[in-house]
């Protein structure tokens, strides 16, 4: 199987036999993602200053 070949055949899957999700479900599974994202990173910063803040009294004891 040639390279165009594969790339033609691909192409027809995606448009006959993908079943896409709508414009505004994706949206908004983007919305979740990105605000879960954001809510995970604070999460993870707030942890990590409470673990330096901890470390730093901790070594500052010695």
């Amino acid at each position: 199987m040639n390279i165009i070949q594969y790339i033609k055949e691909s192409f027809e899957e995606l448009n006959t036999n993908v079943s896409w999700i709508s414009r505004e479900d994706a949206q908004k599974s983007t919305v979740v993602v990105a605000v879960f994202t954001i809510v995970f990173a604070v999460v993870v910063a707030v942890i990590d200053k409470v673990f330096q803040t901890g470390l730093s009294n901790f070594f500052k004891m010695f």
